[in-house]
């Protein structure tokens, strides 16, 4: 009898231990993942999602051209904003090279491949922040881990009033010199993981899901050659064909 209760004991502890190892693997698991991340770095990219908000604003473009992805590039403080539709058929890219003082505004049309320059100039936006509202940032002592990286949290606010206060998500945990200069959101002294944006009248909640430390190009903030360059007048006639 003592032989039999021993070995149910013995059962019972087996599978109490089991339990415990199950409950704990997330958390392990989480914690390995936490230690992967790679903070502190200047060069790589990020990877954000877009989820568009008609409720106010009805979309200007074909609301199945709208990309659903953006991918930030960043190298020497020089960065390039890329998003892509129709499985790439169209594509807009804008990059700001802080080592020329310019901004380039790339668009692909299928076969078609053009680019608008600007300079990087203070107190100035380039064209494709211009339709965005004026915008008010209040800084919070609010903090908030997202994908692992140490967040502040800052209210932001349009000025024309139609849309409700939203919060900015940013961190110093990833090392581009000032970020979001030369964008309505320069007060921002971080680098933005979850935000919301106006642009070519869509309004756009934007938050990344992957930020990797990464080799980059230094091909990437130049202009391609096969790029020709247009004037303003033909980038609003672009905007205006895609609505």
């Amino acid at each position: 009898m003592n032989l039999i209760s021993n070995y149910f004991r013995s059962v019972k502890l087996a599978s109490n231990k089991t339990l415990l190892l199950v409950l704990l693997l997330p958390l392990l698991y989480s914690s390995c993942k936490e230690g992967l991340i790679s903070k502190n770095f200047d060069e790589g990219y990020i990877e954000y999602s877009i989820v568009y908000d008609d409720s106010i604003l009805a979309p200007k473009f074909n609301p199945s051209m709208r990309p659903d992805k953006m991918v930030i590039k960043f190298k020497n403080n020089n960065t390039i904003n890329k998003i892509e539709g129709l499985s790439g058929a169209f594509s807009f890219a804008f990059i700001q090279n802080k080592e020329d003082q310019n901004s380039y505004l790339l668009m692909k049309l299928l076969n078609k491949k053009l680019y608008y320059k600007e300079p990087l100039l203070p107190n100035t936006y380039p064209f494709v922040y211009r339709e965005m509202p004026a915008i008010s940032i209040t800084k919070t002592n609010k903090t908030e881990k997202v994908l692992g990286y140490q967040c502040k949290v800052a209210v932001a606010t349009f000025a024309d009033t139609l849309h409700k206060p939203f919060n900015v998500y940013y961190t110093n945990e990833i090392n581009i010199a000032n970020p979001n200069a030369n964008t309505p959101f320069e007060e921002i002294d971080g680098v933005m993981i979850k935000f919301t944006s106006i642009m070519f009248g869509h309004k756009m909640i934007i938050q990344a899901n992957s930020i990797r430390k990464s080799k980059v190009s230094n091909e990437e903030f130049q202009i391609p050659t096969e790029y020709e360059q247009i004037d303003m007048d033909v980038v609003k006639d672009v905007i205006e064909l895609l609505k």
